[in-house]
């Protein structure tokens, strides 16, 4: 239940609107209702109002707007999420015990290091209680129960995929490189990028004398120089221009924000020869996480098409 610690331990720092009792709400409007449960207005506002305040007294640009009206409805998304999950939960009958909810709580101070009267005094900053708190730690452990059940055992990765997934980070000497010293131009429109990699391979000119004759970007004056970037920081444009080439090897010209652009990767640094074995765990964490998201967009995806749900 770490996650769940971690969780409340944030919103007891930051704040959460979830947590404001009853007699304070001022039902000001509804704004879905999910199977019969509604989602109110004024708890779409108090999710709001930090962003909110970040306008305070502005005249929005129609981009500001679009962007506002864009996380309005994330917002919304995932108030309808929660409830759909917690519905499912108790349809499902999944248990949590009032000593599961005790043990989180205990958890949670012991994290935080807080007394009794600090973890009361923290509740009243919420505007909360501990009925009110312990009531939303029972929910949250029921979501996670039913998510393990429904989603985390049916992720599985294969010893197979783990090893196509090493292979595609190993260049062709058989090594994992950690971080590549590189040198860039980005061409400004008027000047062919195709043009002036045929001349530094033609020897005419060298990569540096182009760099600092036309780049835009970065490195300017210094021949294009980035210094040394680590490989898994890199776009993957820059990884697919990259690939294949030695130390000293010029990229065929790709796109770097609709700019034409040439990479030279000047040399590979603390590059090690890591093993399957070494790097199985790591690559099977990632691709687990991978499988987990997408088995969850999923099962909310499913759960949403058998909900009623009014947006109003």
């Amino acid at each position: 239940m770490k996650r769940i610690i971690a969780g409340f331990l944030a919103s007891m720092i930051i704040g959460s609107a979830s947590f404001a009792t009853a007699e304070e709400k001022v039902v000001d409007g509804i704004v879905a209702v999910v199977n019969g449960e509604v989602v109110t207005m004024y708890e779409l506002n108090r999710k709001l109002a930090p962003i909110m305040k970040q306008f305070d007294g502005k005249s929005l640009s129609a981009v500001e707007a679009e962007q506002l009206k864009r996380v309005r409805q994330q917002i919304l998304d995932r108030f309808i999420n929660e409830i759909i999950i917690d519905q499912e939960s108790k349809r499902l009958k999944v248990d949590v015990s009032a000593q599961d909810v005790d043990n989180e709580v205990k958890a949670i101070k012991e994290k935080s290091n807080l007394s009794d009267e600090d973890f009361e005094r923290q509740l009243e900053l919420q505007k909360t209680n501990l009925a009110a708190f312990k009531e939303k730690i029972g929910k949250d452990i029921r979501k996670h129960r039913l998510l393990s059940y429904k989603v985390k055992s049916k992720v599985v990765v294969t010893d197979d995929e783990i090893k196509a997934a090493w292979n595609s980070t190993r260049t062709d000497q058989g090594e994992v490189a950690k971080s590549v010293h590189l040198k860039l131009i980005l061409f400004p429109e008027n000047v062919s990028a195709d043009q002036v990699r045929e001349q530094i391979v033609a020897g005419e000119t060298t990569f540096e004398e182009a760099a600092d004759k036309y780049t835009t970007g970065p490195g300017s004056g210094s021949g294009g120089d980035l210094g040394v970037l680590e490989w898994n920081d890199l776009a993957q444009t820059w990884h697919e221009a990259l690939t294949g080439l030695k130390p000293g090897g010029i990229s065929q010209p790709f796109e770097v924000q609709s700019f034409k652009a040439l990479l030279k990767l000047d040399s590979y640094v603390n590059t090690e020869a890591a093993s399957f074995e070494d790097s199985k765990q790591e690559i099977y964490q990632k691709l687990y996480r991978q499988k987990q998201d997408e088995l969850f967009a999923d099962f909310i995806k499913k759960l949403r098409e058998k909900a009623v749900i009014e947006l109003k």
